[in-house]
């Protein structure tokens, strides 16, 4: 099983005839085998400057950023309870990111494996409700953070409805079920922010690994959704599915980090940045989510 999310279609979910549960079914013997791919991109096009409300002749040879991050994991669930897994075992396949990031004629190249990549942990819940992350197959992550935020079912399970929903039905999506769904969740834990060395220093070289740093206008942005039950009954990848749109946006100011005092660099001379303008967004993404009825999961 494999599907792209971000900016494209991102998957597909579980129902009956004549309108049912959506749940994924967790039972049976098997695994499944998850590849996602996510690209970020970012351009600059065009630049100004004031100072005391005159214009600042700066050159300006643009600037921009592509982070492409790629997850592939294979879940078996080990133990379940009353159809809900409570112990599964994830191995992943890769966890990785390549970036690049320009400026005028400067460009830097970024490609690495998350800490997790290579290694196989297990998720169960404990006795008293709360989830527990170990690693059994593969090197011990440096940073905790990599086993935080780790969930046992599928990241698609957040889109599901409730109650049960029948061909022209619709729910309302909040944040939290946006953001697992598009893997934002777990950013931080699979791609944790690399320590700056002595070598590279306090300047350009030193901002290593932070051309996905786009990716923290998709984790503050105030998401919400609606998915419609398109079809109840139609062809994907041969077998028959429930197909269910997705339309998701977001929008809102991004304020700029607190900067003190001035800084060179790129042409910008003595200019205090400390007094940087928020940035605006708007976010509008579409999708569709197919399930398998036969199989009970995402195709």
């Amino acid at each position: 099983m494999t599907w792209t999310h971000w900016m494209a279609a991102l998957a597909v979910v579980f129902l009956a005839p004549a309108g049912a549960d959506l749940e994924t079914n967790y039972t049976k013997d098997r695994a499944l085998h998850v590849a996602s791919v996510s690209t970020f991109a970012m351009e600059t096009t065009d630049f100004s400057m004031e100072r005391d409300g005159e214009v600042v002749d700066r050159p300006f040879g643009g600037s921009g950023s592509r982070t492409t991050k790629r997850v592939e994991t294979v879940d078996r669930v080990l133990e379940h309870e009353e159809g809900a897994p409570t112990r599964v075992r994830r191995e992943f396949l890769a966890a990785g990111l390549e970036s690049v990031t320009a400026f005028g004629d400067q460009e830097m190249e970024d490609e690495r494996d998350g800490p997790l990549a290579g290694v196989t942990i297990e998720i169960a819940i404990g006795d008293n409700g709360d989830t527990e992350i170990e690693v059994v197959e593969g090197d011990e992550p440096e940073q905790d953070v990599a086993l935080e935020g780790h969930e046992i079912t599928l990241a698609l399970d957040a889109l599901l409805p409730d109650a049960a929903v029948s061909e022209g039905n619709d729910w309302e999506l909040d944040r939290d079920q946006i953001m697992r769904a598009l893997g934002l969740t777990l950013d931080g834990a699979l791609f944790p922010r690399p320590e700056r060395t002595e070598e590279e220093g306090e300047g350009w070289r030193g901002r290593r690994g932070r051309g996905g740093s786009g990716n923290r206008l998709l984790t503050e942005a105030d998401w919400e959704g609606t998915a419609l039950v398109a079809s109840e009954d139609e062809e994907v990848e041969g077998l028959s599915c429930v197909v269910i749109d997705l339309e998701i946006e977001a929008s809102g100011e991004l304020a700029e980090p607190e900067r003190s005092g001035r800084r060179g660099g790129f042409g910008l001379g003595d200019l205090s940045l400390s007094t940087m303008r928020a940035t605006t967004y708007e976010i509008e993404l579409e999708g569709r989510l197919a399930w398998s009825v036969e199989q009970g999961r995402p195709v």
